[in-house]
């Protein structure tokens, strides 16, 4: 049964500008937070970390033993957060380390199937990977004990384990961070009263106050953004929100997402149409921004208009997406959604202008809101195999060609557009999955 509620972030503002002062105060916890995050990740890092990171309690011990929270005199409520915030970073750092290794195991041919089936099983079990990564001996239960044995025969394990030693040397890199805009914070660091929120600071027993724009109140932990030279804050809070359910929205849709158009229906419908006009404008305003740089490096010529203008055209991309996903669900009206699994992004060819462009194609937060969206109205989203999904024709099922946006089937002549061909597709294999 799907949740009655969901988790989204809403944001409060300050209705007056924040003075020098209070703003210091608040930049200091920032660059403090920032210096336990910076210690974390030298520390926890690297490869000898690792077996600390779950659950984290070793570490948070490990923390409050090292002094450093006495020697920045940072409340607790602000240093365990920053404690816990550098840890997940850290674990994402993972994750897209082994992601990117998985590439390098899938790409190598080299190796063999079965040395692949070695590197896969000790990359999904968390105690061989962390011994192997160690140079220890490996200690499983009697179960996965007789698995690894099964996977291990027939290969070349001593050579295997330098190979992915190796690989995780190439991959792994330790995060730092020089950004000093921000920190989270907890229910006991924050009061909402006189229509404001008063924030917990580095001096004993006192708070700074901020009057918000609206009155609203929160019992979760939140983020505060903050924008020295403006003078303003940004807080970030986690809500409950009930689920809304349509009870007209019936229909299966096939999508096919793509960036010259945002989306294209199994029916011939298009989302999005100018979403390559934005993308283009954002994408060429960071290319020229980024030659002007390199070319006038010498002068520092500054980077506050090129910033500004690619925040500016970033927001407006946004907006444009969130307003063409709602389009979209409103008037397809659909109670399942299938779309098609995006592939690895392609190596890069011939025009550099094309490339770029490519490099900045958001189809993670396409999908990111798109699942949001789809969340909050309680409509279903299913992935779908996405290998030949366009060159595969949706009625009789050969191989076609693609000529000009139009794909043709000389199987049985068919011709449409390709991207209604690839959303058609995207509908008969979601059908047939369920």
């Amino acid at each position: 049964m799907p949740p009655s509620t969901i988790c989204k972030t809403v944001r409060q503002y300050n209705s007056e500008p924040v003075s020098e002062s209070d703003m210091r105060k608040l930049l200091e916890i920032a660059k403090d937070y920032g210096t336990v995050k910076n210690y974390v990740y030298q520390r926890y890092g690297g490869v000898k970390g690792l077996p600390k990171l779950y659950p984290g309690y070793t570490v948070q011990n490990e923390m409050t033993a090292s002094g450093l929270r006495a020697q920045l005199g940072l409340p607790s409520v602000y240093f365990y957060l920053a404690v816990f915030d550098a840890l997940g970073d850290i674990k994402n750092q993972w994750t897209q380390t082994k992601g990117r290794i998985e590439k390098c195991i899938r790409d190598n041919q080299n190796l063999r199937p079965e040395d692949r089936h070695y590197l896969r099983f000790v990359m999904k079990q968390s105690r061989c990977f962390e011994a192997i990564l160690l140079e220890e001996e490996v200690q499983l239960s009697e179960e996965w004990e007789k698995s690894f044995l099964e996977v291990r025969t027939g290969v070349e394990e001593e050579r295997l384990n330098q190979y992915l030693r190796r690989q995780v040397r190439r991959h792994l890199h330790k995060l730092h961070t020089d950004t000093a805009d921000g920190f989270a914070v907890s229910e006991k660091a924050y009061r909402y009263e006189d229509h404001g929120i008063y924030l917990a600071i580095k001096e004993k027993r006192k708070r700074v106050f901020i009057p918000l724009t609206d009155n609203n109140r929160y019992t979760k932990q939140l983020y505060v953004r903050i924008f020295p030279e403006d003078g303003n804050i940004v807080i970030h809070a986690p809500v409950e929100v009930k689920v809304r359910r349509n009870e007209d929205y019936q229909k299966e849709v096939g999508l096919a997402v793509g960036i010259r158009a945002m989306f294209v229906t199994d029916e011939g419908n298009i989302y999005g149409e100018k979403y390559s006009d934005y993308q283009y404008a954002l994408s060429e305003h960071i290319r020229e921004g980024n030659i002007r740089y390199r070319r006038n490096k010498e002068k520092n010529p500054g980077r506050k208009k090129y910033l500004s203008g690619k925040e500016r055209l970033e927001a407006a991309l946004h907006t444009y997406i969130n307003a063409e996903i709602n389009r979209m669900l409103r008037t397809e009206k659909p109670g399942v959604l299938y779309l098609p699994k995006l592939p690895q992004c392609s190596k890069a060819g011939v025009n550099k202008r094309i490339n770029n462009s490519v490099s900045m194609w958001q189809r993670g937060y396409i999908r990111d809101r798109l699942v949001q969206k789809c969340r909050e109205q309680s409509i279903e989203l299913i992935e779908v195999v996405g290998k030949d999904i366009s060159n595969e024709c949706s009625r009789c099922g050969a191989i076609g060609q693609k000529v000009n946006g139009v794909f043709i089937c000389k199987a049985c002549d068919r011709e449409l557009p390709e991207r209604e061909n690839a959303a058609k597709n995207a509908l008969k294999r979601g059908r047939m999955r369920s």
